[in-house]
C-alpha cells in the first residue's frame, strides 16, 4: 500500500499515512484541513512560500499552502 504526505492548511503539520489523517486536535483551528501533497518518495521538494520540505515520488500538489494560496515547489 502506498504512503502519502498530507499537510494541514491551518497548522502546517505534515503527516505520512496511507489514508487521510483524523481531523481532530488541530493546534490552530477546530479541525485539521488536510491536503494530500504527494506519494512519499526519494525526491526532496521545498515550498518557497511556507518552507515545508517533503520527500515525494513526483512534484507535490500546489493546493493547500498554509502561507499562500498555492505551494511553490522546488526540487532540491
Amino acid at each position: 500500500m502506498a504512503t502519502y504526505t498530507f499537510q494541514c492548511k491551518h497548522c502546517s503539520i505534515t503527516v505520512k499515512k496511507d489514508s487521510t489523517p483524523n481531523v481532530a486536535n488541530c493546534s490552530a483551528s477546530t479541525f485539521h484541513s488536510w491536503t494530500k501533497l504527494a506519494e512519499t518518495g526519494d525526491n526532496s521538494y521545498s515550498c518557497k512560500n511556507c518552507g515545508t520540505v517533503i520527500g515525494a515520488k513526483s512534484t507535490p500538489a500546489t493546493s493547500g499552502c498554509p502561507k499562500s494560496t498555492f505551494h511553490s515547489w522546488t526540487k532540491l
